[in-house]
């Protein structure tokens, strides 16, 4: 397939920022997988305190195994306390989906060391060229840098339920109509 033929099916939930769209995420994949689709990735995992990110854990959707992604660096104002070799160790979780068959592959969100360059930034770009449907969350804060990132190509959707809904149904839709891409 060329450049000019490859399909981008790649949205992000845009939401005001500090945890606001990770529950609607999480209920989101769990309707998705009891509807019987396939469903990879990572989404957020427990935290007792959004607004602190030194306990911050993603969860592998396939296996449930947490892997913590925080530095100890408390509650300091402008400090990212997210630790890149700890990101690195739960992309293992995205490279795994890209061997496996799935209707939707989920990365817990684009943030501060994906608008820097880093982060899940590699994977993201693996999933898309491979061709998976990709969802993940997207603050105002960093919304300049996804629009930058994806050249525009993205579908930016509310945080609520029905266009979620609305775009994973459109996504099945043309995985129907185009067995070449199933």
């Amino acid at each position: 397939m060329g450049a000019a033929e490859l399909s981008v099916v790649l949205a992000a939930i845009v939401h005001p920022g500090k945890g606001h769209a990770d529950a609607l995420l999480l209920d989101f994949v769990q309707r998705v997988q009891d509807g019987g689709c396939v469903v990879r990735g990572l989404v957020p995992g427990p935290q007792s305190d959004p607004q602190d990110c030194a306990a911050r854990t993603v969860r592998d959707l396939e296996t449930g195994v947490l892997y913590p992604i925080s530095q100890g660096q408390g509650k300091q104002p402008g400090v990212c306390c997210l630790d890149p070799d700890a990101l690195l160790t739960a992309g293992v979780v995205l490279r795994r989906a890209l061997q496996g068959p799935a209707d939707l592959v989920v990365v817990n969100r684009f943030g501060i060391q994906e608008a820097a360059g880093g982060g899940f930034c590699a994977e993201f770009l693996e999933l898309i060229t491979a061709g998976y449907p990709v969802l993940t969350v997207v603050s105002h804060a960093y919304l300049p840098a996804w629009r930058e990132f994806t050249g525009g190509l993205a579908t930016e959707l509310n945080a609520d339920m029905a266009a979620l809904s609305a775009w994973f149904e459109q996504v099945r839709g043309q995985a129907a109509a185009d067995p070449v891409a199933s």
